[in-house]
């Protein structure tokens, strides 16, 4: 089984075939300068001329005199002479192909060795790489071939791995944080009017009120993961949204409660075209208005503003507010509520990013970006919109 594995490895069938074609290129060339001097040495003759006292031989152009030999054993003596010429020339083309068999075969060993040895790097890298540590890379330097593409190509593919992979344990750890918190208030809350003998009817719709809140508030959560995860496993069907369209339908699905909170909603809606799921979107927007709103102080304005920007779609959302942490909306750090963590992961399954601005004059920027033209490989233009939200 070693033998049939090693037969097959790609570094032999590299190795036979450079030894086939520096040995196929050899044996021509050997070939031809054996057929060149045959053909030679047989054109060799010698041609008699009679001169007064012996004979003369005119061998390829040189006189040379003879005493008086027979015509006839000159040309049998030439005959011999010629097999046995040929004959070395054979004998050492025929030692001279072997040889180049052999060292055509090791030097084609060595050569797809040498060429392969940055695969084996990238093999060593794939193996100990595990689900729970993407953090290795394989960092090929060299010249800029296909071998040092392909690693760079697997670099990034490892990044984003990663970044997927630290989004979905922070959404993990976050949902069982916040889907704790309702529980906890619900069985405290229940536990204590059961232990009450004297508890009310009021009592109990108090607390039937509070569990009906805490509920509403994880059946919200089961609803945001539920959707996410739909798209996730792609089991939504991607449609062509206008990022312009869904600020102006969450303007008026919010009026009401930021008319409540005493703040203005200032809309700019540039056209914004993209390939997503709007309900996923919608979920995503309405948690960073909501986010926003929760920062925004009475009398405040909350700029909502959509635009297309170098092929990347932008929604965003400009509060009054004291600011937030970029570590919060990037991830890095954990934060407090599901609504980051799911806006974080509806971008990462678009392709898309979260960034955040911050604001001279105070407040903060958070800033939805998806692809307008299929092509995430690139950044963001992240700055691109900080002269708009100063």
């Amino acid at each position: 089984m070693a033998q049939l594995s090693f037969v097959k490895s790609l570094r032999f069938r590299l190795s036979w075939i450079t030894s086939v074609v520096v040995f196929g290129i050899g044996g021509v060339a050997l070939g031809a300068v054996y057929l060149a001097l045959l053909s030679a040495i047989r054109k060799t003759t010698v041609t008699q001329h009679v001169i007064t006292g012996g004979q003369a031989f005119d061998l390829n152009g040189a006189t040379v005199l003879f005493p008086e030999i027979e015509e006839q054993k000159i040309r049998t003596l030439e005959s011999l002479f010629r097999e046995l010429v040929l004959n070395q020339v054979a004998g050492m083309v025929l030692i001279a192909v072997l040889v180049l068999f052999v060292l055509s075969i090791i030097v084609g060993w060595f050569a797809a060795g040498r060429a392969l040895r940055p695969v084996g790097r990238i093999t060593a890298v794939a193996k100990e790489i595990e689900a729970t540590d993407l953090t290795r890379r394989i960092r090929l330097e060299g010249p800029p071939d296909e071998l040092t593409e392909m690693a760079g190509t697997f670099d990034a593919m490892l990044d984003r791995l990663d970044r997927a992979f630290r989004a979905q344990r922070e959404l993990l750890a976050q949902t069982s944080h916040d889907l704790r918190t309702p529980l906890a208030v619900i069985r405290s809350n229940v536990e204590v009017v059961l232990d009450d003998t004297e508890a009310t009817v009021e009592d109990w719709r108090e607390t039937g009120e509070l569990v009906s809140r805490a509920t509403d508030r994880m059946g919200r959560m089961i609803e945001e993961l539920l959707a996410v995860a739909r798209l996730d496993v792609g089991e939504v069907v991607m449609v062509s949204v206008d990022l312009a369209d869904v600020a102006r339908q969450v303007a008026v699905d919010w009026a009401a409660r930021v008319d409540a909170a005493s703040v203005t909603i200032d809309l700019t809606d540039g056209s914004a075209p993209i390939e997503g799921d709007r309900t996923t979107i919608d979920r995503a927007v309405d948690n960073l208005i909501e986010n926003a709103l929760r920062m925004s102080p009475a009398g405040s304005v909350l700029e909502i503003g959509t635009g297309l920007v170098e092929g990347w779609a932008y929604l965003a959302v400009a509060d009054e507010g004291p600011g937030i942490d970029p570590a919060l909306v990037d991830g890095t750090v954990e934060g407090r509520g599901l609504g980051l963590a799911i806006v974080r992961e509806v971008a990462r399954l678009h392709h898309g990013r979260l960034t955040s601005l911050t604001r001279p004059g105070g407040g903060a920027v958070l800033i939805l970006w998806l692809p307008s033209d299929g092509d995430a490989t690139r950044e963001p233009p992240g700055e691109a919109l900080a002269s708009v939200y100063e």
